[in-house]
């Protein structure tokens, strides 16, 4: 398995959230030579879609001991490009024993989000 290439953060925030949960931001700035743009489209690039789950479930991994493979995706939802430049906060949320939920967020607009479900029924 080859290693994920992260964005340089600017910033990172362990957590809880108000009802007790595992909480993890990271604010980026995503540079224009970001490896993961290149012929994501030539000329428009955006940061494909594969990526940010890639990222998400990796830095669940990272920095939670959850697999680095989920059995599904639910509720999966692209709402806007995340373009060279873009200010980003990733937002991992632990909800339960084998679900994490993301979200990928800028000033006024949110680009992304889903629900992680893991197999064994245990993420940690």
């Amino acid at each position: 398995m080859l290693n994920p290439i992260y964005p340089k953060f600017e910033k990172v925030n362990i957590g809880v959230t108000e009802d007790n949960h595992p909480l993890l931001t990271f604010s980026f700035t995503l540079a224009p030579d970001t490896i993961y743009l290149q012929g994501h489209f030539p000329g428009a690039p955006i940061l494909p879609g594969v990526t940010q789950l890639d990222w998400a479930i990796q830095l669940a991994a990272d920095h939670w001991g959850t697999d680095r493979s989920v059995q599904t995706v639910e509720v999966l939802k692209f709402n806007d490009m995340i373009l060279p430049e873009a200010l980003i906060t990733l937002t991992l949320q632990l909800k339960r024993e084998n679900c994490v939920v993301f979200r990928y967020s800028g000033r006024d607009a949110s680009f992304s989000s889903g629900r992680l479900i893991y197999s064994d029924g245990k993420t940690v």
